[in-house]
């Protein structure tokens, strides 16, 4: 039963992590498989280290590992937020019907975000998200 709630958790955090992906690109018009995540600013391919969900960025002390610049804290943030959600679902319902409402959970926190990043795109003079 551990073993099934952890990786539910699990799941969450890396339905995160997409929801990042998705809210980032988008409003942009980029493709969801390509290019592989990069550093926006020196365009340096992450390493798994990099994309594990929220410790990949505690790991790397919220900097890219070869230019230094700083990453948001908006993606660990997303991340954890829906691990969180996942946990406390569990908690209250017990397996099965925290599970379920824990992945709504889930998906609510990504339309937000992919919304927010829409939003964000059309707020900037030019943006393709118009």
């Amino acid at each position: 039963m551990l073993a099934l709630q952890a990786y539910l958790i699990l799941v969450a955090l890396l339905l995160g992590s997409f929801i990042n992906l998705a809210a980032d690109r988008l409003p942009r018009g980029e493709s969801l498989v390509r290019p592989r995540s990069h550093c926006r600013s020196c365009g340096r391919l992450l390493t798994i280290v990099d994309l594990i969900p929220v410790a990949g960025y505690l790991i790397r002390k919220g900097r890219c590992a070869t230019c230094a610049v700083a990453i948001g804290a908006l993606s660990p943030a997303v991340e954890a937020l829906c691990g969180v959600a996942m946990i406390a679902a569990i908690a209250a319902l017990g397996i099965e019907r925290g599970a379920a409402v824990g992945f709504a959970l889930v998906a609510v926190v990504g339309v937000t975000a992919i919304t927010a990043g829409f939003a964000r795109m059309r707020a900037k003079p030019g943006s393709q998200a118009d």
